[in-house]
């Protein structure tokens, strides 16, 4: 019996653990949309969302998925999502370069 218990115990820390992740994710994913002046934007996204959700986002899926029914909103939300595509691209620009 208090080797079941273990076990049980054992897969809730690893749950906590998980929970924990994602929570770090959302924190820094609400970070990042106030550094960029979109705070009143994360009110459109779950509570699980990340920086690594984000970045894939489409505009429909903005509208669709997501419900951001305001176009300027959108509007806003796309260019942070643009800017980190280029930003993603132009490090591995930098990186290419180092290793020439």
């Amino acid at each position: 019996m208090a080797l079941h218990q273990k076990l049980v115990r054992s897969e809730h820390v690893r749950r906590s653990s998980g929970d924990r992740n994602v929570l770090r994710g959302h924190a820094l994913f609400v970070r990042f949309m106030e550094r960029k002046g979109l705070s009143d934007c994360v009110q459109y996204f779950p509570e699980t969302m990340t920086l690594g959700n984000l970045r894939p986002t489409t505009e429909y899926e903005l509208m669709t998925k997501y419900d951001v029914q305001d176009a300027a909103d959108r509007e806003r939300i796309m260019h942070i999502v643009d800017e980190s595509h280029r930003e993603d691209q132009s490090d591995a620009e930098v990186r290419i370069l180092l290793y020439l």
